[in-house]
């Protein structure tokens, strides 16, 4: 067969319409189309094979578990965000302690600094309180997620289900166009009825 762009393809492409012509072009659309329906078939099969093992969700619920569980270190009663609510407020309450005995302000910038500090102090008290119940609440949700692992890989497993019914879907609609194609090169193959 000639490839596209090659003389014998311009000739052929400028070749007048005879039987032999048009049997040629129809079983070049025959072969195309048949070639282009495999290929999809063997796309949508390794799809299906994908989507269809059941290590896929559970190893989609592992990965989540991980990120859970590292999450919950982190905002644990112990964990990095109950240390940074510490650390802020340590540091206050010490400039606070500070500005009470530092003797290089005079008694009027002193006042106006402890003032700040004070009013720091109770601003941070009430921001780490925050956080604390924040993260508490957080942590709660994430052990709830945590908990409901079996059904999460179930949730995953029926949307690949619904994923492989659209696969399947799309590959019938492919497949009846292809059938369509067939139908009229077998038709070109029919004798003229005399």
């Amino acid at each position: 067969m000639a490839a596209e762009g090659t003389p014998a393809a311009s000739a052929s492409a400028s070749a007048p319409s005879t039987p032999l012509n048009d049997f040629r072009n129809q079983l070049g659309d025959v072969r195309k189309s048949l070639e282009g329906v495999n290929a999809r078939i063997e796309e949508k099969a390794r799809t299906i094979e994908s989507l269809s093992k059941p290590d896929a969700a559970k190893q989609q619920v592992e990965e989540l578990q991980a990120l859970i569980s590292q999450t919950l270190s982190l905002v644990a009663d112990n964990g990095e965000i109950a240390r940074l609510g510490a650390r802020a407020l340590e540091y206050a309450r010490s400039k606070q302690e500070q500005m009470r005995n530092d003797t290089k302000f005079t008694p009027a910038e002193r006042s106006a600094l402890q003032k700040r500090w004070d009013q720091n102090v109770a601003e941070m008290v009430k921001a780490t309180d925050e956080l604390a119940k924040a993260s508490g609440e957080f942590a709660q949700l994430l052990k709830t997620v945590q908990t409901r692992r079996d059904y999460a890989a179930e949730v995953l497993e029926v949307e690949n289900a619904d994923e492989m019914v659209r696969v399947v879907r799309n590959l019938a609609g492919e497949v009846r166009g292809a059938s369509e194609g067939l139908k009229l090169f077998i038709r070109s193959l029919t004798p003229p009825e005399s």
